[in-house]
């Protein structure tokens, strides 16, 4: 009798003691759900500032148009660009990739945005084919000195309108620049280096022709994850497919959609409405920009 008395002592404490774990397993879960909730929310919030931070599209610079789809993979995105009129005879343009994605890549499109803005505000206007060039070697020495352990992809552009000339410079940027002109794709000449990932980089000065009727598409990596391929060449060799068969924006995200099995037209329509609630998270940021001209009514 007394040893029954002791093992139902026991295993009542046993009970008590699991009971009491549960309780503090419990407690800690609705803590952890607590602070994911705060950070889901912050998340969303820094997104919607984000968004607020680009450019209006579709915008038109001196009969130029420029527009862009930017769905982040959740909630924040390391892909951003911009574009500015400079002048009547000048544009000016860029087209980011920051390594990783989330918050600290978005940091750096904050810092992209503010450079690239004092970059063509205090530009002088006077050699143009030297400015892309001069701000990657600019933002290569800003991003070295933050030490942040950040770098970027990139591809500026500045559009002379008088002479139809593009003088660009771009680092690393994969898939490269494509101009369209009538059904031909052309991909741009041109390479250089990570920017913000080796000290005393050099970017290259480079120029090209722009036709009346040309379209450049430019597409951040994030695109090629969202292609059917085994291999880069086969998903690249898809993209240009895509590309000869677009006119538009809309129609290559159309067609985007039908080979993709990550992009839902339903849910990622709008870019103000890409906030990760409701799908699955992209692979990567997806960014596509067209610029096209010249004879869009300003």
């Amino acid at each position: 009798m007394r040893h029954d008395k002791k093992r139902e002592a026991a295993a009542l404490a046993r009970l008590e003691a699991c009971e009491q774990r549960y309780a503090r397993l419990a407690e800690q879960n609705e803590s952890l759900e607590d602070q994911l909730a705060l950070l889901r929310m912050d998340q969303q919030s820094g997104g919607h500032i984000q968004r607020r931070l680009l450019p209006v599209h579709p915008r038109t610079f001196n009969g130029v148009r420029f527009d862009y789809w930017l769905v982040p993979s959740l909630y924040l995105s390391g892909d951003f660009l911009g574009y500015l009129r400079y002048s009547a005879r000048y544009s000016a343009f860029y087209f980011a990739d920051v390594s990783g994605h989330g918050a600290s890549s978005a940091f750096v499109t904050v810092l992209l945005k503010y450079l690239f803005t004092r970059w063509v505000h205090t530009w002088d206007g006077k050699n143009p084919e030297r400015l892309p060039a001069d701000w990657l070697a600019a933002l290569n020495r800003e991003l070295q000195d933050t030490d942040i352990g950040k770098h970027a992809t990139l591809f500026v552009g500045v559009i002379d309108h008088d002479t139809g000339t593009l003088h660009y410079s771009l680092g690393a940027q994969l898939p490269m620049p494509l101009l369209k002109v009538g059904d031909t794709l052309t991909r741009l000449a041109g390479e250089g280096m990570p920017v913000g990932l080796f000290p005393d980089a050099i970017y290259p000065q480079l120029s090209c022709m722009l036709p009346p009727d040309f379209v450049l598409w430019l597409c951040s990596d994030g695109v090629l994850e969202c292609l059917p391929g085994e291999t880069l060449d086969a998903r690249l060799t898809e993209l240009g497919q895509l590309l000869r068969e677009s006119t538009t924006l809309e129609q290559l995200r159309d067609r985007l959609a039908c080979v993709s099995a990550f992009v839902d037209l339903a849910q990622v329509q709008r870019t103000d409405e890409a906030n990760g609630d409701g799908r699955q998270a992209l692979p990567d940021d997806l960014t596509i920009m067209m610029v096209s001209g010249f004879g869009h009514a300003d």
